[in-house]
């Protein structure tokens, strides 16, 4: 049985990764991968597929939805979702969220 992971450990870890990711150039790509996997944990297998996490510019997320009904219902619920999504991937990523129309798949 393995001890409880220490949370100020995990930190430390992701301090020295940082660095490495800025000099490679990829830092804000894992960061938005990080918060779309995120995103979507935080809303829910059931909304999940109805919209998505697409970018981060200054502190303002940009998420597509399927229709602009569920962007108001996540824009009331924004306070608890950019809360739940700053647990995940660092205290003051998330500021805010912006919602764009989800693009319908051609058929």
């Amino acid at each position: 049985m393995s001890a409880p992971r220490d949370a100020s450990h995990e930190h430390r870890i992701s301090e020295l990764f940082e660095p490495a990711l800025r000099r490679m150039g990829i830092r804000r790509a894992v960061r938005e991968v990080q918060l779309q996997d995120a995103f979507a944990e935080v809303v829910g297998p059931a909304v999940a597929p109805l919209c998505r996490a697409l970018s981060l510019d200054r502190g303002a997320l940009l998420v597509a939805t399927a229709h602009s009904a569920l962007a108001h219902q996540l824009q009331l619920e924004a306070p608890r979702i950019i809360h739940a999504l700053n647990r995940r991937v660092g205290e003051g990523t998330v500021k805010r969220l912006r919602f764009t129309a989800m693009g319908v798949p051609r058929r």
